[in-house]
């Protein structure tokens, strides 16, 4: 059964209304948080708790709302689960978490505890986060928790040469606990941290070398997120000297470079055909096309990393291959996917269809052509200015401090909170810093001035702009702005709805790809497996993505991928889950009151 989209506002959980006090005694709040927390009554919690558990005591992924929700199934599992007391962590200090518009805080506290899986010891870790009430209580107001490794049995977060040496020796006779379909940032991940694991494991990437993924797009595109965001697991993946904002041929070298130093099993240059899942012996056989010929591969477990929502590129109904040959259109038309460069068109005319960040990098690619460039715009777009992204991020993702923390204390909040947060800082930063967006607006730009980034990384999938530049040089008019719609393709460029024609040589469809993910598995594992896959991304009822990195629906098969964090972070934990299984213990994911 599919799981039902839900919209981000309609989902429980909202941010405290107090403050901290400035002279409150982190040191006695935290002991009593921790007392009441392993002797948990309702009324220890605030009436809008929220708990967010990824496997330590569900198996899955679970977000809990309200005290009395929070209450019923949290000490429910901890007895099913024989949890151990929960422990202040003494090597980290209480944090306090401030927002803005109206202005609230919050204290949290890192803890560790233990779970009991029928004899395979789960090492927990979490953070309780207290408010501070109208009556002058501390209540428990957020818990998240998560699972950190399987005692004894490695780590997720660690390798050592010996491991990586040991699974990367190649026999393709056996049968892999796991196979991994595509080589990108989601699928290299995974990869990793098997190995750390100690879990065999083969990937295969159809491109021919890893890191192709990046070095075969657009010349000039960059990250729009800093270099320190953006490592793979298992330690730092670029150098020190390495720009912020990395160039895509670095982030080729790099990811290539992490595979050799991790001994990567890897199939490159294989383009995987079909999968087949034998159900009365559990086996997937997965067949790939290489250079040499047809082979075959079996696997107990099957991680698809193919690029969900990024895929199969889209066009608009007027821009058909056979609605451009009738037009009789005399430039050249492309989708952003095949675009390179703008070489050959210097000083020429321009259009790109689309407003999102491909988009804005082309426009910017055929201004400094000293092209004469025109932006075609649908809808209002959400504008984010680079700087405050890289001010944000460089907060908690810098050399000082390790991905892996920085990744704790930020991604393991339920999403409907961090949601909340986000917006809240973003929100206040634009109503500080009105110019950019009323430049914009000034210019005919439609701007989507209070957007909500949360709907468009994990719904929608892009459609807004991180301003690197795009957006100063359509203020300043070197990027023109058509908002009317297209009517169609005429001899010398386009034509709009309102009757005014642009004419061009070059015209670059950034109109994004089909997001239904069971259509690209579907060509490997065709419609009697897909039908049966949950869908992908949005959030559920919880706040929790779809399908997202645990069961999805069809056994032992599991979909990676997403941005740069949500890949490497939620890698360890498709990881651990085929890391259990291959311990001979099933997975037993807790879906009491899921909708």
């Amino acid at each position: 059964m599919r799981t039902a989209a839900a919209q981000f506002d309609d989902i429980p959980g909202q941010l405290p209304e107090a403050k901290v006090p400035e002279d409150a005694d982190y040191a006695s709040i935290g002991q009593a948080t921790i007392e009441k927390l392993n002797n948990l009554q309702d009324h220890d919690l605030a009436p809008f708790a929220i708990w967010r558990d990824l496997l330590s005591l569900t198996d899955t992924f679970r977000t809990f709302q309200s005290a009395e929700t929070v209450f019923k199934n949290f000490t429910h599992l901890r007895a099913e689960k024989h949890c151990s007391d929960f422990r202040l962590h003494n090597e980290s200090e209480p944090r306090r978490t401030d927002a803005p518009d109206p202005p609230t805080s919050w204290l949290n506290y890192d803890v560790s505890f233990t779970v009991n899986n029928g004899g395979l010891i789960g090492v927990c870790a979490g953070t309780v986060s207290v408010m501070l009430t109208s009556s002058g209580d501390w209540k428990i107001w957020m818990l998240c928790t998560w699972l950190e490794n399987y005692e004894n049995h490695g780590h997720p977060d660690q390798t050592d040469a010996k491991s990586d040496s040991e699974i990367s020796k190649s026999d393709d006779t056996q049968v892999y606990e796991a196979a991994i379909i595509g080589g990108g940032q989601g699928g290299l991940g995974v990869a990793g941290r098997l190995n750390a694991l100690g879990v065999r494991n083969i990937m295969f990437d159809e491109r021919p070398s890893i890191g192709d993924s990046w070095a075969d797009r657009y010349d000039s595109l960059h990250w729009h997120t800093i270099k320190e965001y953006g490592n793979l697991p298992l330690g730092r993946t670029f150098d020190k000297d390495d720009p912020d904002l990395l160039p895509r041929e670095r982030i080729a070298s790099a990811y290539k470079n992490w595979s050799k130093k991790h001994m990567l099993n890897v199939r490159e240059h294989t383009q995987i055909v079909g999968a087949k899942w034998d159900e009365s012996n559990r086996i997937w056989s997965v067949e790939g096309k290489t250079p040499s010929g047809t082979q075959v591969w079996k696997a107990k477990n099957l991680v698809l990393t193919i690029g969900p929502g990024h895929k199969t590129p889209v066009s608009p109904d007027w821009a058909t291959p056979e609605k451009i040959k009738s037009s009789g259109f005399k430039g050249t038309i492309t989708h952003s996917v095949h675009y390179h460069n703008t070489d050959g068109f210097a000083g020429k005319r321009g259009i790109v269809v689309g407003t999102a960040n491909t988009a804005h990098d082309v426009a910017e690619d055929m201004a400094n052509a000293k092209m004469d460039v025109t932006i075609v715009q649908r809808n209002p777009t959400f504008i984010f200015p680079g700087e405050w992204l890289v001010q944000t991020e460089a907060k908690s993702y810098h050399r000082d401090k390790p991905t892996e923390l920085s990744d704790r204390q930020d991604i393991t909040r339920p999403n409907k909170i961090q949601r909340e947060l986000a917006n809240r800082n973003v929100h206040h930063l634009i109503k500080q810093n009105p110019e950019l967006f009323d430049g914009l607006e000034q210019a005919g730009f439609k701007v989507h001035r209070y957007g909500d980034l949360f709907t468009h990384l994990y719904v929608r999938f892009g459609g807004h702009y991180i301003n690197t530049g795009g957006s100063n040089r359509i203020i300043n008019g070197e990027i023109k702005v058509q908002t009317a719609a297209v009517k169609g393709l005429t001899p010398e460029g386009l034509l709009f709805e309102d009757g005014t024609t642009v004419s061009a040589d070059l015209i670059v469809l950034a109109t994004g790809y089909n997001h239904d993910f069971r259509d690209d598995a579907s060509q490997i594992l065709g419609t009697h497996v897909t039908d049966q896959m949950d869908d992908y991304w949005s959030p559920d009822a919880e706040g929790e993505l779809r399908g997202y990195a645990r069961f999805a629906g069809h056994p032992s098969l599991y979909y990676g991928g997403g941005e740069c964090r949500s890949a490497r972070f939620f890698s360890r934990f498709i990881a651990l889950q085929i890391q259990k299984e291959s311990l001979g213990y099933p997975l037993q994911p807790y879906l009491e009151g899921r909708k």
